[in-house]
């Protein structure tokens, strides 16, 4: 009779968390690793740092959300697949403003999934909590980031990287930002833009559609950044057609 040993099985990596090409696909892709601690701020069910987690990008993920059913549960989905003996990973439930950033070498905040009010508010009051304390942002906006590109550059944060998202249907500008960067911030983007991609030329109208539309009950504050875009468009079809020129 034959006799079978039975070896132990390694333990299953987790599953591919995040959709390719999607926007939260797109935003991991961005991060320059590693940190020592990631911030998954208003995480929703956590996917974004979770896939960081599972890719090493951070010594430590902080997963903050306010909403207590769905940071328990996301809990219990950490500990049955990122156990802490290989993971390192806190589940904190509570508002994005009554964090007081940490002193630690090197720390990235990730903002996405809310408007730009709340993203501005967040931005202001982790700067104010340590203003002498240096860490990075990721931010990823619903709509309005004009405004919140502006709030980056009032806290004197300049640019690492910058994309255009468009993910069914809907478009998102990601913003990745630090104080030591060297490039500078610019309101209405910069090297994100190819003009040469319908999808970035479908962006650029629908913006300036929505400013124009705000620029008609508010011309004062909206009709200037309607121009702005306007100049912006001139200078990458001006640059454009010297490439073109010059191939």
């Amino acid at each position: 009779m034959a006799h079978y040993i039975l070896l132990p099985q390694p333990m299953d990596k987790p599953k591919r968390l995040l959709r390719p090409h999607s926007r939260l696909s797109q935003l991991a892709n961005m991060i320059q690793a590693p940190y020592s601690t990631v911030w998954d701020c208003c995480c929703d069910h956590g996917l974004l740092g979770m896939s960081l987690l599972k890719d090493r990008c951070a010594d430590k993920v902080i997963f903050v959300d306010v909403l207590e059913n769905m940071m328990a549960s996301l809990a219990d989905r950490l500990a049955r697949d990122f156990p802490q003996d290989q993971y390192s990973w806190q589940v904190r439930c509570d508002d994005v403003k009554n964090i007081a950033v940490p002193d630690a070498d090197s720390q990235l905040f990730i903002i996405a999934g809310v408007g730009p009010h709340q993203t501005i508010e967040f931005i202001d009051s982790l700067c104010a909590s340590a203003p002498d304390r240096p860490f990075d942002l990721l931010i990823c906006s619903v709509h309005g980031n004009y405004s919140v590109r502006e709030a980056l550059i009032n806290q004197g944060y300049k640019l690492k990287d910058e994309r255009i998202i468009c993910d069914k249907n809907r478009f998102y500008e990601a913003i990745y930002v630090s104080k030591s960067a060297d490039q500078p911030l610019i309101e209405t983007g910069s090297p994100m833009w190819n003009w040469a991609d319908p999808v970035h030329q479908d962006y650029w109208h629908r913006t300036v559609g929505h400013y124009r539309q705000k620029a008609k009950n508010d011309p004062v504050q909206f009709q200037p950044i309607v121009e702005r875009y306007q100049l912006l468009r001139a200078a990458i079809e001006n640059t454009a057609g010297i490439i073109q020129n010059q191939s």
